[in-house]
């Protein structure tokens, strides 16, 4: 091989290397949600707080979150959790906001925000907070 063919090539590789490296993950990480969303048990989550990552997956804002899970049988947990924010104003979800999850029956720290059940509070008449959880 030429050294004028080679080099070519080789920033090929290098450049396929690095987005499988990237959209890999993300892709797997997006079938796992969609997975839990169709098979994890319902449940109800307390924002405790939400900040933007500075990340985008799809032009939505990826956003982490601190959430008081109550569980099926009534314990409440607290879970760290980054997902992509539907096209609402991130103002929306602040502390207090009672949001539908589906949580891993397995891994109950594994939870997805059901964004397509979620319908948010008037802003005239806020939720109070309706959990204790234990810091």
């Amino acid at each position: 091989m030429s050294s004028g063919t080679w080099l070519p090539l080789a920033i090929a590789g290098v450049t396929m290397l690095i987005t499988a490296g990237v959209w890999v993950p993300v892709a797997v990480a997006t079938r796992g949600g969609r997975r839990l969303l169709a098979t994890g048990v319902p449940a109800q989550a307390v924002v405790e707080s939400v900040t933007d990552t500075g990340m985008s997956v799809d032009e939505r804002p990826v956003a982490r979150f601190v959430l008081a899970v109550r569980a099926a049988d009534g314990e409440v947990y607290r879970v760290t959790h980054r997902q992509s924010l539907p096209r609402v104003p991130m103002g929306i979800l602040g502390p207090g906001t009672v949001l539908p999850v589906k949580v891993d029956r397995r891994r109950r720290e594994r939870v997805r925000i059901d964004w397509a059940a979620w319908r948010p509070a008037p802003a005239a008449f806020p939720a109070p907070y309706p959990y204790n959880v234990p810091r």
